[in-house]
């Protein structure tokens, strides 16, 4: 049975498989009439078989076993029902602690179908209230709930298209002459269906990427795919479908979508073709695993069709042009996501990266032919023409499966690409040089990596760019080549890229750090001296509260003690306060109160108060 107000019409904030930030969204997120508090209903007879209170995630979530093997999962809850609470709250006496995750017995709590087991609530990483509910199989496979056919959701409303992009994959392709990415807005026409208003011509191997959305009956917000499906003149060559996937997969969704757009302008857009690395079993595909192979210098039609989980469609068709010189690729090519380091930018030229390839662009030619690129792969210098003109701009293409340069000459002026290392995934790989050591694991990669290290003044390091993403984490050991002024009690790295300061950690030993981090790019030992921020709310006889914020490495514990005695304090960072729950209600606070909070960096500030 729907957990929410069954029975009753209800629409959703959030649908299954929703591109979010590392992850495919697991469930449905159930609107609550934008308040906390509604009942929580047991969707079937089992028995709870997890319960967890987490400061981020689900926050407050219990799991539900049932006898046919499936398990519903209920976050982001305000309050467990009585016998759950009492015994939630024991165990987190016992342990002294906030967070918590707990396994208990099978037959400790029997639910039965429309029980009601807690309150909906706004724990956790919720953005508003709401409830988060799952389905899940005996092999912890995600299903979609709305395939068992709740009546309490109707949706009469199509998906739609927002944005498409068209990009080249290799150094041959081409989109209206240039090897860029494309993005285009599509417009609806008179019969419902979509097309451009522009248009497009292109060669080569060309990847088609989805800025679309679905949307519930009476609900303002915007939600995931259940599948898409590509044609190419008629012939279905990718089709993707949310019906279910395995958990243990949900990091695949950084190369399902385009990372680096989503990185940069905070936009998740579906790749409509599978990039080397993605090991998702959500695909249907052609031996081009989707990758669109104009090369015959011939018109295509391009068909895509958007569903959602009851049905509804969108339609874009729209045709794409030869260019006057079509690529002439033969085979299916392994397609290698790389990203250069930094480089030393000359004076009209600029450096940026795309799948494989290495573009530089040379601006305000003089007039007659664009000089050649010379490519220095240590001493002996390899010769690269512009591969085009246009707008009075030279392109140069460099293929980085070929060459990997450590610096590129053009005209009079050098540039460096910091390259050093190919790094294939699958197998442990180590790069050492100077004052840095970096461990790759056999999972680390999703895809091979053209390494690029680059050290700065200030203790910066920079490992290639932060619009590459990691499966698991990279190790990385630094040593500072000038330690003054360097407290390792307080010193840390944090990622600094995209003006942002991230605590990323790490240990001290032998004058270096070494650390652990999911994500790439800049990196830069940073100090934090100053204590978090402590301040009484409230301080009465039935409740203990505070406001605690740290200015830069970030929260890491907290505790309050009434007469040296340890009490629970639950916590939502999104509000910055800490609130007391009792262990006996009825027994009143009273006497000395302590609480005490300690930043990840280990400084700690205590306030402490008289409670008559």
């Amino acid at each position: 049975m729907f957990p929410i107000m069954p029975g009753e019409a209800n629409s959703l904030s959030g649908g299954m498989g929703d591109l979010r930030a590392n992850h495919f969204h697991a469930g449905l997120d159930i609107r609550t009439k934008q308040r906390e508090g509604l009942d929580v209903y047991a969707a079937a007879d089992g028995y709870i078989s997890r319960i967890a209170v987490l400061t981020a995630g689900y926050g407050n979530v219990v799991f539900i076993k049932h006898p046919n093997g499936l398990t519903t999962v209920y976050g982001h809850l305000k309050v467990l029902t009585d016998t759950l609470a009492r015994f939630l709250r024991q165990e987190q006496y016992k342990r002294q602690t906030f967070e918590i995750d707990l396994r208990p017995e099978p037959g400790q709590f029997p639910v039965r179908k429309g029980e009601v087991i807690a309150l909906s609530g706004n724990t956790g990483g919720s953005g508003g209230p709401h409830l988060h509910f799952e389905i899940r199989d005996d092999r912890d496979n995600l299903l979609n709930p709305l395939l068992f056919n709740f009546s309490e959701i109707t949706d009469e409303v199509n998906p739609y298209f927002e944005k498409v992009a068209l990009r080249t994959l290799t150094p041959q392709s081409r989109i209206n002459s240039e090897f860029h990415r494309l993005v285009l807005t599509p417009v609806r026409r008179p019969d419902g269906t979509y097309g451009f208003n522009q248009p497009i011509t292109a060669s080569g191997l060309i990847g088609l990427e989805l800025l679309a959305f679905d949307k519930t009956s009476g609900s303002p917000f915007r939600s995931g795919l259940s599948c898409i499906e590509i044609k190419l003149d008629g012939r279905e060559v990718f089709a993707y479908n949310m019906d279910s996937f395995p958990n243990e997969q949900t990091r695949y969704i950084n190369v399902h979508m385009n990372y680096e757009v989503e990185q940069t302008t905070g936009q998740r857009y579906h790749r409509s073709y599978v990039a080397d690395g993605n090991a998702l079993t959500l695909y249907q595909m052609d031996n081009w695993r989707g990758k669109l192979p104009l090369l015959d210098g011939k018109p295509h039609e391009i068909t895509v069709t958007l569903f959602d989980a009851h049905q509804n469609s969108a339609v874009l068709r729209f045709t794409v042009q030869p260019e006057p010189e079509p690529a002439t690729e033969t085979a299916a090519p392994q397609t290698i996501t790389a990203v250069s380091g930094a480089a030393e930018i000359m004076p009209a030229v600029s450096i940026a990266t795309d799948e494989n390839v290495l573009k530089l662009t040379v601006r305000n030619l003089p007039a007659g032919e664009p000089p050649v690129a010379q490519l220095y792969i240590g001493r002996w210098p390899e010769e690269l023409p512009a591969s085009y003109v246009k707008n009075n701009q030279a392109v140069y293409l460099i293929d980085l499966r070929r060459y990997m340069p450590d610096s590129v000459q053009i005209g009079a002026g050098t540039m460096r690409t910091f390259l050093q290392k190919t790094i294939i995934p699958g197998k442990e790989e180590t790069y050492e040089k100077d004052n840095v050591s970096l461990s790759f694991g056999p999972k680390t990669l999703f895809d091979t990596l053209f390494l690029a290290v680059r050290q700065m003044p200030g203790h910066v390091m920079e490992i290639n760019q932060f619009t590459i993403p990691l499966n698991d984490p990279l190790t990385v050991s630094y040593k500072p080549t000038d330690t003054t002024g360097i407290d390792p009690a307080r010193t840390q790295m944090y990622n600094t890229s995209g003006n942002r300061k991230q605590l990323v950690g790490g240990s001290w030993k032998g004058g270096r750090i070494e650390f652990k981090t999911r994500q790439l790019g800049r990196f830069q030992l940073l100090t934090d001296t100053i204590p978090p921020k402590v301040q009484f709310v409230t301080k009465t006889p039935n409740s203990i509260s505070a406001k605690i914020t740290d200015d830069l490495s970030g929260i890491n514990t907290f505790r309050a003690l009434i007469n040296g005695e340890w009490v629970l304090m639950l916590y939502d960072y999104k509000k910055a306060l800490i609130w007391s729950d009792k262990l006996d209600p009825a027994k009143p606070f009273k006497g000395d109160v302590t609480i005490e909070v300690t930043d990840r960096a280990g400084n700690v500030s205590t306030v402490s108060a008289v409670i008559p």
